[in-house]
């Protein structure tokens, strides 16, 4: 039997080797595991901190370029209110020049009635004078019409 003598063990044994190497390995891996998360939580950092970079300059970017168009919109709301000035400027004359036309007929009409007082002045000078009173009469009717066309 000495050449086929067991080796016998016991199940503690066993067992007590396979719970300490357990420990060892997950002790290991705990300590490797904090050491990976800290570099990823450093690259996610560095990657975090680029990402903020290339935002603020796109988004100063898009504000200088704003800012700009406001300041071109603020010469054109200028322009507009210099058109608008205009504009009301040539309402006022289009006004005006629709009046012409009446304008234009009580001058004309104005001339004529000035034309018959002297037409009458002179018959006057030629009349008796009762029709000369008559006449006189005619004359001043002529000025209330002709002072009523120029109003």
């Amino acid at each position: 039997m000495s050449a086929a003598t067991e080796k016998v063990h016991q199940i503690e044994d066993y067992q007590a080797k396979e719970e300490s190497t357990e420990q060892n390995f997950a002790a290991g891996i705990g300590d490797t595991a904090q050491k990976d998360m800290g570099k990823v939580a450093v690259i996610i950092s560095f990657m975090a901190i680029v990402l903020l970079v290339v935002f603020f300059y796109g988004l100063n970017q898009n504000l200088s370029s704003l800012t700009t168009e406001v300041k071109d919109l603020q010469g054109v709301r200028g322009e507009v209110a210099t058109l608008n000035t205009q504009m009301a400027t040539v309402d006022t004359r289009l006004v005006e020049l629709e009046k012409l036309p009446l304008k234009t007929r009580h001058i004309i009409m104005d001339g004529m009635i000035e034309e018959m007082n002297q037409k009458a002045g002179y018959i006057s000078q030629q009349l008796t004078p009762e029709e000369q009173a008559k006449l006189a009469q005619v004359q001043e009717l002529l000025k209330d019409v002709q002072s009523g066309l120029q109003k």
